[in-house]
This record gives C-alpha cells, structure tokens and sequence, in this order.
C-alpha cells in the first residue's frame, strides 16, 4: 500500500506542467458508495456503505479536503448490527490531466464504532488516492479510491482496514 502512495504522489509532482489540464475548479463534491474491509486476528468483515466528500482546490495541484463515510453490516456471526462512521479532513496532491485526474491524499480524523448498542471513538488516519475520469467540464466519474485506514482506540492500533470507493464527482466553477 505504501509503494502505492508513494508512486502515485511522485508521478503527481514530477511530471511536466505542461500536461495539466488548463482549468481548475474551485471546488470538487463526491458522492459514492463504499466498501470497507476490517480484518483483526484472523477474522475479517466487510460492511458496505456511502462516501463524500468536499474538497476546495487552493491551485491545480493542491486541495483541502473533507472526507465522510458511514458502512453498515447486519450478520448475526460476523457483526451483529455494525455502524461505522468516519469523519476525516487533510490535503491532497492532484495530477490533472485533459481526461483524468489522479490524486493522493493524507487525512487525519475519527471513526465512531457501533456494535449491537456498545460504541467506540477512534483517531483514524487515511492514506490513499484514487482516479477520477472527467465526463465534462463540471463532472467526473470516480472510477476508484482506495484508503488505508489506521485506527488508535484504548491504546491499541487497527490497521487492517481498507476502504474502497467509487461515484461522481461534481466540480465548481474554474480559477
């Protein structure tokens, strides 16, 4: 995963800006749907849900975001009644193209854990990019996004959980 992050934000800033496409918009809203992967001590669950997101470009590149996602799980033996909702907010580095764009990002934030009535606060981190194909000038569609998303609760780490998501994204006037 870390090969990963590393490749994509080092093709973000070393390739020419002569291949970035000539507007930016000011603002970039996605909605999709998601699926997170939880695996802990041999077990592993995977709830599904909803994702958005907000994020104001401050140029081509460059972009303050905030991340939201709740996933829901009903199984009886694997996560009887399961809620999880992150709230996550960082930068991100965005490689425009003429019909794509591929970004990385670094969020940092929480996720609320419900389980059969008992819940939980955790810090949660998000490491991850994704690619965004545009339709038009003011939409794209995401064709994928994925996180890795640590999380510190009690003192303990979960770091096996994996988040991927796809939808569209809706873009905002140009600077």
């Amino acid at each position: 995963m870390k090969r990963v992050l590393m490749v994509i934000t080092a093709l973000a800033v070393l390739v020419p800006a002569s291949l970035w496409a000539q507007e930016t918009p000011k603002a970039e809203v996605f909605g999709g749907f998601s699926v997170l992967r939880i695996s802990e001590d041999g077990d592993s669950t995977t709830p599904v849900g909803w994702q958005a997101a907000v994020s104001a470009n401050l140029n081509e590149r460059f972009a303050i975001v905030g991340d939201f996602g709740g996933a829901y799980k009903n199984d009886a033996t694997e996560c009887p009644s399961c809620k999880i909702y992150s709230y996550l907010g960082g930068v991100r580095v965005n490689h425009r193209l003429e019909k794509a764009t591929v970004f990385a990002h670094a969020l940092y934030g929480g996720t609320r854990f419900s389980f059969s009535g008992a819940s939980d606060n955790a810090f949660t981190m998000g490491y991850g990019g994704g690619v965004d194909i545009n339709t038009s000038p003011k939409m794209a569609v995401r064709i994928i996004q994925f996180d890795w998303l640590p999380s510190k609760s009690e003192g303990e780490w979960t770091k096996n959980i994996i988040r991927l998501g796809f939808g569209v994204v809706f873009k905002s006037g140009s600077k």
